[in-house]
C-alpha cells in the first residue's frame, strides 16, 4: 500500500538525489547532471509555487518509493512527471503512484488538461500512463525529441 504527501523543504536532498539518478537522466528532456545549488533554488522556487504539487509517496514501512510532479503551465493544462526510486523499479509502483496523484489533482482541478511527454523509447512509463487513464494524443517533436504526447482530463467535468 502507497500513501503519499505533500513534499517539504526536509526532502531537497532525496529529490536532488532523484534527479541525478542516471535513468532518470536519461528519461529526462534535460540528461545532463544537475549541480546542487541549481537543485537547491529550484526545489524552493517549486515549494514555494502554487502551480506546482510534488507529490511524494510512501509505502507502509515509511520508505519512500518516488515522486509525482504535476505543474500547471497554461490556462487548464499541467505537466506531470513521474520518478521512481531505483529500489522500488519494476514492482508496479508506477502505476499506483500515477493513479493517486492524477485522481488528487483531478478532484481539485476538475477543468485540468494533464499531458504527460514521454521520449518514444522509454516504454515503460508510456504503458504505465496508458494504464491509468492516459490517452494517446500525438506523436510530437518535444524539446527537439521525439516523443509520445499522453492526456488525462476528468471526465466528469
Amino acid at each position: 500500500m502507497l500513501s503519499f504527501r505533500k513534499a517539504c523543504i526536509q526532502d531537497m536532498e532525496l529529490y536532488f538525489h532523484w534527479a541525478n539518478d542516471s535513468l532518470v537522466r536519461e528519461h529526462s528532456y534535460n540528461s545532463k547532471k544537475i549541480n546542487l545549488e541549481d537543485h537547491q533554488k529550484w526545489f524552493v522556487s517549486k515549494l514555494n509555487d502554487e502551480k506546482c504539487n510534488l507529490y511524494l509517496f510512501e509505502n507502509n514501512k515509511k520508505q519512500v518509493v518516488g515522486q509525482v510532479r504535476i505543474q500547471k503551465n497554461k490556462m487548464y493544462e499541467a505537466v506531470i512527471g513521474i520518478s521512481i526510486d531505483q529500489h522500488f523499479r519494476g514492482r508496479g509502483f508506477s502505476k499506483i503512484m500515477l493513479k493517486l496523484s492524477t485522481d488528487s489533482f483531478l478532484n481539485t482541478n476538475p477543468k485540468f488538461l494533464l499531458n504527460a511527454y514521454i521520449k518514444e523509447r522509454n516504454l515503460s512509463s508510456k504503458y504505465a500512463f496508458e494504464k491509468v487513464g492516459f490517452k494517446f494524443s500525438a506523436i510530437i517533436n518535444y524539446d527537439n525529441i521525439k516523443s509520445f504526447l499522453y492526456v488525462k482530463k476528468n471526465f466528469i467535468s
